[in-house]
């Protein structure tokens, strides 16, 4: 194209850039428009859910500092960046260009709630020596555009997940008095599937605790593990009504690598001696 052709010619959107951008709460999220043959028009981005102006070229114009304009000199790519964006953000966002009459393109923001969820209960009893895991996976929910409550969303998975013991890191550490082969703690971490697994073999009462997964961007979830050594928990000797669902918790984990048919029968006998207990209980009453 020849100058004089150029100077005449219109602006045009390029639309290899995304259109539809998911973040969480407080991660900043950038929305790239590319537009050819600007010339001497300016490039504006606006809310589009109350026509608020919030750049126009390199200047912001909103009173609102966490809208922030992105462009170098001689690109294409006018960028919009949201520092800290809140869930009400949400929404459609207007890359705009000053032609007569304007051209406009569009933009999707959803911003999400993201979680961490340890599976199973927020307590968990384990004995002396046994192996034990704690699964946790990253969920997203939140917004008109964000998936439901407990669905995994869109966004970027977590750039780490760490696991804590009482406030302290245990990730891919070993424990001070590990004495023999095999006891200690590892992680396994999978970024595709927004998990992660801590494991710890031959548990010891040290490892008593209180244990907070906590991925990047997101709200930690906590569960605290007591480590028996060889008595009941206190529910279990008050007689209180969860005592048996906690005595087979603890017996399941205890079964961590056992054979599941040969480990059928001492579980049954367990749970009919827990019952006959119960029962022997309510008619000395």
């Amino acid at each position: 194209m020849s100058y004089w052709e150029q100077a005449f010619a219109q602006p045009y959107f390029d639309n290899s850039s995304r259109r539809e951008v998911t973040t969480t709460i407080g991660k900043t999220a950038y929305l790239n428009c590319k537009v050819r043959n600007l010339g001497d028009r300016a490039v504006s981005w606006i809310r589009a859910r109350d026509l608020h102006i919030l750049t126009v070229g390199g200047q912001r114009y909103t009173r609102d500092p966490r809208f922030q304009p992105l462009h170098a000199d001689g690109s294409d790519e006018w960028t919009l960046r949201i520092v800290q964006p809140r869930l009400a953000e949400s929404g459609t966002f207007e890359c705009q260009v000053s032609t007569e009459p304007k051209i406009s393109q569009a933009f999707q923001l959803n911003v999400v709630v993201s979680r961490a969820s340890i599976a199973g209960s927020k307590e968990l009893y384990v004995r002396r020596g046994s192996d034990f895991n704690l699964t946790c996976a990253v969920l997203e929910s939140g917004g008109p555009f964000g998936g439901g409550p407990g669905q995994q969303g869109t966004a970027e998975p977590p750039s780490f997940i760490y696991w804590y013991k009482d406030g302290r890191v245990v990730n891919y550490s070993l424990r001070d008095d590990v004495g023999s082969r095999g006891r200690g703690i590892t992680v396994s971490t999978d970024a595709a599937s927004r998990s992660s697994r801590l494991h710890i073999s031959a548990a010891l009462p040290s490892d008593t605790g209180n244990y907070t997964c906590s991925p990047s961007s997101s709200q930690p979830d906590s569960i605290l593990v007591h480590v028996l050594n060889g008595e009941e928990p206190a529910a279990m000797q008050h007689g209180n009504s969860s005592s048996g669902s906690v005595r087979l918790r603890i017996i399941l984990h205890e079964c961590v690598s056992c054979n599941k048919l040969s480990f059928l029968p001492i579980l049954l006998l367990s749970f009919v001696s827990y019952h006959l207990r119960t029962v022997l209980t309510l008619d000395t009453s």
